[in-house]
């Protein structure tokens, strides 16, 4: 999530390499779960970012700092980034959050680095409002009607922008006062739980990873505005075979690699699904693995024709985007909890709304670990 609506400088922090180890580009809004993750499956990284974090700065042999406006990055100001970068020294470029709403610059990155995520065309397909109509009316899978055209009665519609990210760009129809952009839509509010279901695809394979439920900010301007999520949810056995079918699927007719995952709505036993996210997740910090991790599988997955094993222990665990209730000053020498993560690497001023870092929490449960990370946001915004 963009915590600023335009940062105009590209700032970079670089840090001693390690040898021996293969680097790997990770560009995302916010690169540090995946820079985690990787940094733990035994890789060197370039992290690029809006934020360039201290957590970041401290895994990542190098960081750079890249604009971004809108939840989407400049696509020049990201390849002048690359292009810094001695292309012939890195395995491949990875991606979270910030491209979905421009597929071509993920074409003119893959001319640089071997891209290790999804196409450019299978993530403009996946981020078509029609096509992913098209495909979950054609395999008979449940979701909130769309259209391109102002409904006659605006309330119970949303307005949604196509290949948007993090529930910012989501508003009330009934309450929205500009005129449509042309990749903006109508799509009909529908009730329910809010899952996503993080899977890999690999080697004709596709394996579920974990299922997570995830809440909305309460203390941000924007009503549907991502807040959190926790893993392990269990489903009823025929939502779950639902929710499996649906990826399996979804992997075949969009041609999907690596990690991926789907958002839906849960009504009672009833999924309503709302798109696939064909890249990183930040769920991936909330799942750990025996032996082959996530981000390796990942890797594996554009590497080569056999499907990783996985493994995956159970240990929910939660994670809380803490946001500024009013106009906060941070001072980079500010002491944190140790279950706080994406840190300002600077003293900063956040406006109302503006993520501030990120809380986590790891239980025995998955109520336990939700509660716990709801109580450690508000202990640290008291």
């Amino acid at each position: 999530m963009c915590r600023c609506t335009l940062i105009t400088m590209m700032h970079m922090t670089l840090l001693v390499p390690m040898q021996n180890k293969p680097t790997i580009v990770i560009a995302a809004l916010s690169s540090r779960p995946y820079a985690k993750a990787a940094v733990e499956a035994g890789f060197d990284v370039i992290a690029i970012d809006a934020f360039v974090d201290q957590d970041t700065q401290a895994m990542a042999k190098q960081t750079i700092q890249v604009s971004c406006l809108q939840q989407q990055f400049d696509a020049q100001a990201m390849l002048d980034a690359i292009d810094t970068i001695p292309h012939a020294s890195v395995l491949g470029f990875c991606f979270g959050a910030g491209f979905e709403a421009q597929p071509e610059l993920l074409k003119q990155v893959q001319q640089r680095i071997p891209l290790f995520g999804n196409s450019a065309s299978t993530v403009a397909h996946c981020k078509d409002p029609n096509a992913f109509a098209q495909f979950c009316q054609q395999h008979h899978f449940a979701m909130p009607m769309i259209a391109h055209e102002a409904p006659a009665e605006l309330t119970g519609w949303l307005i949604k922008s196509a290949g948007g990210s993090g529930g910012a760009h989501i508003h009330y129809a009934d309450g929205y006062a500009l005129p449509l952009a042309p990749n903006q839509y109508f799509q009909r509010f529908q009730s329910g739980i809010s899952i996503s279901c993080l899977f890999l695809a690999s080697g004709g394979d596709v394996h579920m990873v974990g299922v997570n439920e995830q809440w909305l900010a309460t203390d941000t301007p924007l009503p549907f505005q991502y807040g959190g999520a926790v893993s392990h949810l269990e489903l009823e056995a025929n939502t779950l075979e639902a929710l499996t079918r649906f990826i399996t699927l979804a992997t075949t007719h969009f041609h999907l690699k690596g990690l991926n995952s789907v958002d839906a709505l849960l009504d009672n036993t009833e999924l309503y699904f709302l798109e696939i996210n064909p890249r990183l997740s930040a769920t991936i910090d909330l799942y750990a693995t025996e032996k082959v991790g996530l981000f390796a599988s990942h890797v594996d997955a554009f590497q080569s024709q056999c499907a990783s094993v996985l493994k995956i222990t159970h240990q929910p665990k939660a994670h809380h985007v803490v946001y500024a209730k009013q106009i906060t000053h941070i001072q980079a020498q500010q002491v944190w909890p140790e279950w706080v993560s994406d840190i300002p690497s600077t003293s900063q001023t956040f406006d109302i709304g503006m993520p501030i870092c990120t809380v986590v929490s790891v239980a025995d449960s998955v109520q336990a670990a939700k509660q716990l990370v709801q109580a450690r946001a508000v202990c640290l915004t008291q």
